[in-house]
């Protein structure tokens, strides 16, 4: 699985011409995003916002987990600084998108 994993985050590196962590961004906000459009049909928007943002958490943290399962498979060094980056990359915007839903009328709809 870790190998996959890798090939498929090397095959979307190429497609995209973007960076990893550019993609991590990309990630986040697009996983978020789905979650919320899927969710919100179902449940109060409070409650699928909140769901959503664990739907990021636990994708972020299985593949920083299939990340530092390649780094064993292939030999190599730990890097659980790496780690941390990516997942503050990747849940950054999901998180600062729930507090501004959440806290602020920032992303209420237009009242007419």
């Amino acid at each position: 699985m870790p190998l996959a994993f890798y090939n498929l985050k090397h095959y979307i590196v190429e497609l995209t011409g973007l960076e990893r962590d550019a993609l991590h961004i990309y990630i986040g906000i697009m996983v978020y995003v789905a979650l919320m459009w899927l969710l919100r049909r179902y449940l109060p928007h409070y409650k699928a916002a909140l769901l959503a943002l664990v739907g990021v958490t636990v994708i972020t943290l299985i593949g920083e987990y299939l990340d530092l399962q390649q780094q064993v498979d292939f030999g190599l060094e730990m890097r659980f600084g790496d780690s941390i980056h990516d997942i503050i990359n990747t849940c950054f915007w999901p998180y600062a998108l729930y507090a501004l839903g959440r806290w602020t009328t920032l992303l209420d709809a237009p009242r007419r």
